[in-house]
């Protein structure tokens, strides 16, 4: 109803303050058409893959390939057409290894594949289908812990003497704050009491670190100075290749922040850059990114010495703030001062941008469950500079923030309606996104005001121009002196130049700018323009709505 409204007062206004600017169209009011995305022409996807969006998968939740109720490499082989035709360049799939829990961060065997996920030959056949439709495979790699029933933890709690003894850190069980003070466990330099865990059988005199939880045993690398020494970092070092020989492109490291202590230090971007710089002797194109889940991009910057692509968590937390107060004229100059900020650690660095994943409540359930604000959301991620991440369900506006249960934000994807979806997983019963409360992507694709059709738009249009793609981000000259409602920024490359103007607000507003343009590319929302004799460029732009220029 409240489209239906916004559409009648939107025509009222086109009628009322529409101007012909005697040629071209750009100033008469668009003839209607059923898609909401776009009234405008954009160039046709020639199906080149160049806008490097990537695509997470909770794996357990995506797809049933088996019919057991549980996601798994079947399912996602399955889906992997889907994933094509909505032109994702890559997918990153969450731990697959053999875990005692469901969401695999605890990791009992870096080399196996989980029984409920599926069989190597499986992950083979999946890696085969991805690389033939030109997608890139990226697999959650947990270097900072283990599991407590890894072989080397079992074995290390057993007896002192253990080979795998220095895997992990011990303390005397009444020392350990004693021997931290006294340098005599490696990698700590001060003393968490919430992070120290009885050691439960075998040398129960001794307590071990664990910052995550007793289930999560840290592993000790030793002094970042020589920590590609230690036998641990050996063993990640082959489990990784391992798993190179089998194809992936690259790996998501979880928790770079916490591999040694002091997330402040240079020790992790060391350690990270000696585990790179290592894993591109086998595979010299590895694409690798970090996860560092800080509010503060001041503070990831540093990493970009040891990877080349870090997630930027600064970048959604402002764009919240953007979206939910109206206020959204400075975000773009927060990314581009982001980027200058890690331009300066390395010159060839990838900003992983992002709206919510696996940790974070859903990007609708933070927008207030407003459909209009999860529209435009996506289409500045796919607008602004960066390489984008889209977490699965994300394009079917999937529920849940995370409370008590990260499960609520890693429900089951829904492929159609339930009785009929085959493909749906049901390892568990969920309370947020259910055919009450989202439609299945089958009825997403055929309706023409979908949040499907809107990321598919977007991430048609980021393929198809380079200069959405890869282009530099710069300010317009009346920057300063626009409604705060509104983001206005360029995108340039290759001689390519776009203007992308994003209303972000539940009003109508009017935003001109002294600019001469080629012509509409794209809009969401039918926005109307003019362009003036004296090159001013006059739009009116409904709520929460995106107009895109050539110029």
């Amino acid at each position: 109803m409240r489209r239906f409204l916004y559409s009648l007062l939107f025509l009222f206004l086109i009628i009322s303050c529409s101007k012909d600017n005697g040629g071209g169209g750009g100033g008469q009011v668009p003839v209607p058409v059923p898609d909401d995305v776009s009234q405008y022409q954009a160039r046709t996807w020639d199906k080149s893959k160049r806008g490097g969006v990537f695509y997470e998968i909770f794996v357990r939740s995506f797809a049933d390939g088996n019919g057991d109720g549980v996601g798994d490499l079947k399912g996602i082989t399955a889906k992997l057409d889907y994933l094509n035709e909505l032109g994702v360049s890559g997918i990153w799939i969450t731990p697959i290894h053999k875990t005692g829990s469901y969401h695999g961060y605890d990791v009992e065997d870096y080399k196996s594949v989980a029984a409920d996920l599926g069989t190597q030959a499986d992950f083979d056949a999946m890696i085969a289908k991805a690389h033939s439709l030109g997608i890139k495979v990226i697999l959650d790699f947990v270097v900072n812990h283990t599991s407590k029933f890894h072989p080397w933890f079992t074995s290390a709690i057993s007896s002192e003497t253990s080979s795998y003894r220095n895997y992990f850190l011990f303390a005397p069980a009444n020392e350990v704050q004693q021997w931290i003070s006294n340098g005599m466990v490696p990698m700590t330099n001060y003393y968490s009491a919430g992070q120290w865990h009885n050691v439960p059988s075998g040398t129960t005199g001794f307590k071990y670190m664990g910052m995550f939880s007793d289930w999560m045993p840290d592993i000790n690398f030793g002094p970042v100075s020589t920590c590609e020494n230690s036998d641990p970092f050996k063993a990640i070092v082959d489990a990784a290749k391992f798993w190179l020989g089998k194809g992936v492109d690259g790996f998501r490291l979880d928790a770079v922040k916490h591999i040694y202590q002091n997330e402040d230090s240079d020790e992790n971007p060391i350690f990270l850059q000696k585990f790179y710089n290592e894993l591109k002797k086998t595979k010299a194109d590895i694409y690798m990114v970090g996860e560092n889940l800080t509010g503060d991009y001041q503070k990831v910057a540093p990493y970009y010495k040891g990877l080349p692509a870090m997630f930027n968590f600064d970048a959604w937390y402002k764009l919240i703030y953007a979206i939910n107060n109206a206020h959204a004229k400075w975000y773009p100059k927060d990314i581009i001062d982001m980027e200058n900020r890690f331009v300066q650690v390395r010159t060839d660095f990838i900003n992983a941008t992002k709206l919510s994943n696996h940790d974070e409540d859903r990007t609708i359930s933070v927008l207030g469950t407003d459909k209009m604000k999860a529209r435009i959301a996506a289409a500045i991620m796919l607008t602004v500079s960066g390489s984008p991440y889209l977490y699965y369900g994300e394009e079917l506006g999937m529920l849940g923030m995370k409370g008590n249960d990260d499960k609520n934000v890693r429900e089951p994807f829904l492929w159609s309606n339930f009785s009929t979806d085959i493909y749906r997983a049901k390892w568990f019963t969920p309370a947020n996104s259910t055919d009450n409360t989202v439609k299945p992507l089958n009825q997403q694709m055929t309706d023409y005001e979908s949040l499907y059709r809107v990321y598919k738009k977007f991430i048609e249009l980021r393929n198809t121009y380079p200069a959405l793609a890869s282009g530099t981000m710069t300010l317009p000259s009346n920057f300063d002196s626009y409604p705060k409602n509104f983001m206005v920024f360029y995108r340039e490359a290759a001689g390519e130049k776009l203007l992308i103007v994003h209303n972000v607000s539940p009003n109508y507003t009017r935003y001109e700018i002294n600019q001469k343009v080629k012509k509409a590319i794209a809009d969401m929302g039918r926005v109307n323009y003019t362009q003036e004799p004296n090159d001013n460029l006059s739009m009116l732009m409904p709520p929460y709505s995106t107009i895109i220029f050539e110029i």
